[in-house]
């Protein structure tokens, strides 16, 4: 990676929400490009639009539009693949070398359960890499290919114990018929940190937390509609980020108004629990106007917390997994 100076300047406010959060950010749920074409033609046929990091997608670009967006550190998810498992330890090498500390690399299994490097070809990966991988996953138990597949599944309660014994934190995207998969791994791992994301109406994560102390949840894409704003978006996903930024600057106080209605009191009850994050995956969602977008609705979102919770959120929590 090329160390290139950047001149991206900081997002300008286009709505006047009060109170404002000004302070730091850590991006805690953000889908790296990836160095392998085959990974990307995967996740294309998969419905996912998998950018490659090369030409407009370039580290030095993405560390730049972190920065012009106040976040510190990012969770950055590099997609590892069977027969391509070395693009995403080469990219995190050289992303760590030419930007110490700005990226916690994860390790993340990709969209097709049959590419999935097993257990074994994990630990070799972390024991030649040491201290270079803070995490594994996401872990998209909605994805095709995972139907049947439980968190509690011994696939994957191998790649807990080495969690255990790597220090890692295990991001997972459970579906709701999955809610007693979850209580067993936090209850049979409880030297693990668990992070959860997934948006309405899981509730029973939230209704988890006094009993479990060893998760925490990402509120992202939910919040910030980068997925879709109807429900046929679903499956389709956004076809344009035209379409997104005119949605959001038509109606960011509405959505804003409505999120903060469902998730203000839930964060305040459980202030050490929550993080803040985007879900970036797609190439436009690293357009800097999109990114504009999502910092503002961010900090908007932030200053609408009691202030003595807005740090926690914005960034504390995410810090505190990393001890």
């Amino acid at each position: 990676v090329e160390k290139k100076p950047c001149n991206l300047a900081k997002h300008e406010r286009e709505f006047k929400s009060e109170p404002y959060y000004n302070g730091q950010l850590i991006d805690s749920h953000v889908h790296l490009p990836t160095t392998a074409k085959m990974v990307s033609n995967i996740a294309g046929q998969n419905g996912l639009e998998l950018p490659v990091l090369e030409g407009d997608l370039s580290a030095d670009k993405l560390i730049c539009l972190f920065d012009s967006e106040g976040i510190i550190k990012t969770f950055g998810f590099h997609i590892t693949a069977k027969f391509a498992e070395g693009s995403g330890v080469s990219a995190a090498k050289a992303i760590e070398e030419a930007y110490p500390g700005k990226i916690v690399h994860f390790i993340m299994p990709p969209p097709v359960l049959s590419l999935n490097v097993d257990p074994a070809g994990i630990r070799e990966i972390l024991n030649k890499n040491k201290g270079l991988f803070r995490g594994f996953g996401e872990v998209g138990f909605y994805m095709e290919g995972y139907e049947g597949i439980k968190p509690n599944d011994p696939m994957f309660q191998q790649i807990y114990k080495l969690a255990d014994e790597h220090n890692l934190i295990v991001m997972v995207h459970p579906e709701d018929n999955l809610k007693d998969g979850v209580e067993e791994i936090l209850r049979d791992f409880p030297n693990v940190t668990f992070f959860f994301h997934g948006g309405r109406p899981q509730e029973w994560i939230v209704d988890l937390m006094p009993k479990y102390t060893n998760f925490y949840y990402s509120i992202d894409a939910d919040i910030n509609h980068i997925y879709g704003f109807k429900s046929e978006h679903q499956y389709q996903k956004l076809k344009s980020k035209e379409e997104y930024l005119s949605y959001m600057r038509s109606n960011f106080d509405s959505v804003l108004k409505e999120e903060v209605a469902h998730w203000k009191e839930r964060v305040e009850k459980y202030p050490d629990r929550f993080t803040w994050g985007s879900d970036r995956w797609f190439a436009w969602h690293f357009d800097p106007e999109v990114g504009g977008i999502l910092e503002e609705f961010g900090r908007s979102f932030i200053g609408s917390l009691d202030p003595s919770v807005q740090e926690n959120f914005a960034y504390k929590n995410a810090q505190k997994m990393l001890k």
